[in-house]
């Protein structure tokens, strides 16, 4: 008889943090950063746009036409969608990054698989399975995901603290819990989180039409009748509008389980982010969005630049090298360990661009029973580059999954009370200006030289 082995599969991992940089600053200038590489996109049908490996379209112009819906195959790493744009955005039709809705019970399948998130969101968790062992289902993955229950405590939240409005890093939502099976029926699946959606235009966008991040809809459960017997459902995604004007009269959602669709109650709507300079008419979003009058960063290339973006990897099980772009599915595990391998396992994280000290959590979401959450070490070495690690105990014999994500806020510059970052750019010295018989002037100076007014940052 083979020796059990302890197999671990790694999902995405989702960082959390309050705000990248550390006030909304005023600019003159507003840029997507967009190359323009992949031309105008004018849709003449419906369509499933393939993304790239970083999940960056550089567009001209983008026209969605009414009748025409726009959705996205996610690329191996599940990174969110980001639409970049050197001229105007018309949103007309339809752009969704839903969740889908998990899979109801079933007297044929062995074990219903979760729901498929939104780019950038996270899947929903698997039903038990049928038959006379493993009946519980699994947690939906994500910070937020709901736990194997039914819906009333299962429905996925999308996992980050109500002060987290900034949307950088950009995530999507977290995964419904799934039901139990038994000696005849598969258990219900967990609805997937929604997506993330980025849109960035030079110049305008406009929005007549819709923009959705819903999260997957719940699903029936055999052995209970009404709301109190189906799976739940995934949580709102995230959506995120910059340019230097902003119109919208058309409907832009990010809900919980696909807006309700069967049962209320349980889970959380995703988040919603309007930055512009000039905003036209702004009809209610649901759920309310987050207005800011200054657009912010993008990517490396946009204006303000992204830059030193927070970053949390597995980056070992067991001493294992995690691969690149985990897959964390119950069916195919990333890593395998050792025969002979013992509880506990030090999971080994690598943090980049997070502050010295941060404790992460990571949890275990077993296939077939409730998962469990443990505190990482306080990481160690320098902000740029530092390491924690955590020790988990594995089931044998079966491919887990583990999530690991952290909350925090950057720190301010030492001995003063400037930020560390001015619209994602770091700011390297202060300049104090003067002139005769008149008061002192502060700027900000970044590394790429420009200098940005204290006083605003004080308004």
């Amino acid at each position: 008889m083979k020796s059990k082995k302890i197999i671990q599969g790694i999902s995405e991992v989702g960082v959390l943090l309050l705000l990248l940089w550390a006030s909304q600053v005023s600019a003159q200038t507003f840029s997507s950063g967009s190359t323009g590489a992949d031309g105008a996109f004018n849709p003449s049908s419906n369509v499933t746009v393939t993304l790239p490996p970083d999940g960056i379209l550089n567009y001209t112009t983008v026209n969605i036409a009414s009748g025409r819906t726009v959705t996205f195959q996610p690329n191996a790493a599940n990174t969110p969608v980001t639409i970049l744009a050197t001229g105007d955005v018309t949103i007309a039709g339809t752009t969704s990054v839903n969740g889908s809705k998990g899979s109801n019970f079933s007297t044929v399948n062995l074990i219903n698989p979760g729901g498929a998130p939104g780019p950038g969101g996270f899947v929903g968790g698997q039903g038990g399975s049928r038959g006379l062992a493993n009946n519980s289902g699994s947690a939906g993955q994500g910070p937020g995901g709901g736990n194997p229950a039914l819906r009333t405590s299962g429905g996925g939240n999308y996992g980050a603290p109500s002060s987290f409005e900034s949307l950088i890093p950009l995530f999507g939502g977290s995964g419904g819990g799934g039901t139990s099976g038994d000696s005849n029926n598969a258990g219900a699946s967990g609805g997937g989180g929604g997506g993330a959606i980025v849109i960035a235009s030079t110049t305008k966008i406009t929005v007549t039409g819709t923009i959705t991040a819903n999260g997957g809809a719940e699903s029936l459960q055999f052995q209970q009748s009404g709301c109190d017997g189906v799976a739940g459902g995934g949580s709102g995604g995230a959506i995120r509008l910059v340019a230097p004007e902003i119109t919208n009269t058309g409907n832009i959602r990010a809900l919980k389980s696909g807006g309700s669709a069967l049962c209320s109650g349980g889970g959380t709507d995703g988040r919603i982010r309007i930055e512009a300079f000039v905003t036209g008419s702004i009809l209610a979003t649901n759920p309310p969005a987050s207005l800011v009058d200054t657009p912010g960063p993008i990517t490396a290339n946009s204006t303000p630049s992204l830059i030193d973006l927070p970053i949390l990897t597995i980056s070992s099980v067991g001493g294992e090298t995690s691969p690149p772009n985990p897959g964390g599915s119950f069916t195919s595990a990333d890593v395998s360990l050792p025969n002979g391998t013992t509880n506990p396992v030090p999971v080994t994280l690598t943090a980049n661009n997070i502050p010295v000290g941060t404790v992460f959590t990571v949890k275990l979401i077993p296939p077939f029973a409730n998962p469990t959450s443990v505190n990482s070490s306080a990481s160690t070495g320098t902000f740029s580059s530092a390491t924690a690690t955590a020790n988990i105990n594995f089931p044998q014999g079966q491919i887990s999954v583990l999530n690991a994500f952290g909350s925090f806020t950057l720190p301010q510059m030492a001995s003063n009370p400037f930020p560390v970052f001015v619209e994602g750019e770091k700011v390297e010295k202060i300049k104090v200006a003067a002139v005769y018989g008149g008061d002192s002037s502060i700027y900000l100076v970044t590394e790429s030289g420009r200098e940005v007014p204290y006083r605003l940052l004080m308004q």
